[in-house]
């Protein structure tokens, strides 16, 4: 069977899927938490061992479970009188990131975006460089430029560790993690990242080298 990701009834299986799924899932936590506080200690180090591989479990398919949530709101349609500014929606999203990272942008332009969008964008790309940052200080710069007729280019530079240039376009598929499980997600940020962009009338791709850091650019209409 081929599944039709523009077909809006994809979006809603999702979210069904996605909520149903999230109720065993808390009682498997639930009912571990209740039988880590009955044994109290007394299930020795290959049942504590167990325990936690059940929790590391659970952690992760939460957090696939949220990746699948943000995918489903992205492949709605967007609202076609929706406009926002992408300086707003930085500034939203970065009043939330950890202490010790520098994100900076100035003069970035308003588009044919709805801020919902804008943010959950923001959200994925500077998680992103985030998540695979260097040793040294995460440093985030987003810039624009006019593209076209009626486009903004908007770059998204880190200083993290970078990746293969042969895997920058593999990233932007669904579950593809080119790192690994080393590093956490769900393996979506991206995938998310680019069904935004497109269906915006956008592009969006990825340069990158190891050690080298990451920039990923993508246009979208101006508003």
């Amino acid at each position: 069977m081929v599944i039709d990701s523009n077909d809006p009834q994809w979006a809603e299986f999702l979210d069904r899927l996605v909520h149903d799924l999230r109720e065993p899932l808390r009682s498997i936590h639930a009912f571990s938490e209740l039988l880590e506080e009955i044994a109290k200690g007394r299930l020795g180090e290959a049942g504590d061992s167990v325990l936690s591989e059940i929790f590391g479990g659970t952690s992760r398919m939460g957090t696939l479970l949220d990746g699948l949530s943000s995918y489903a709101m992205a492949l709605r349609e967007p609202s076609e009188s929706a406009a926002a500014s992408l300086q707003s929606a930085l500034k939203i999203v970065a009043a939330s990131l950890e202490a010790g990272a520098t994100v900076t942008g100035v003069d970035l332009p308003k588009v044919n975006v709805s801020l919902e969008r804008l943010i959950q964008l923001l959200e994925n790309l500077i998680g992103n460089s985030l998540r695979f940052r260097s040793e040294a200080a995460p440093v985030i710069r987003i810039s624009a430029a006019p593209e076209g007729e009626g486009m903004w280019a908007i770059r998204v530079e880190d200083n993290g560790i970078g990746i293969a240039p042969e895997d920058c376009e593999a990233i932007f598929k669904p579950f593809v993690r080119v790192a690994g499980k080393k590093y956490p997600g769900a393996g979506l940020g991206l995938s998310i990242c680019r069904r935004i962009v497109e269906a915006h009338g956008g592009s969006i791709r990825m340069e990158s080298a190891p050690g080298r850091g990451s920039t990923c650019t993508f246009t979208l209409p101006a508003a």
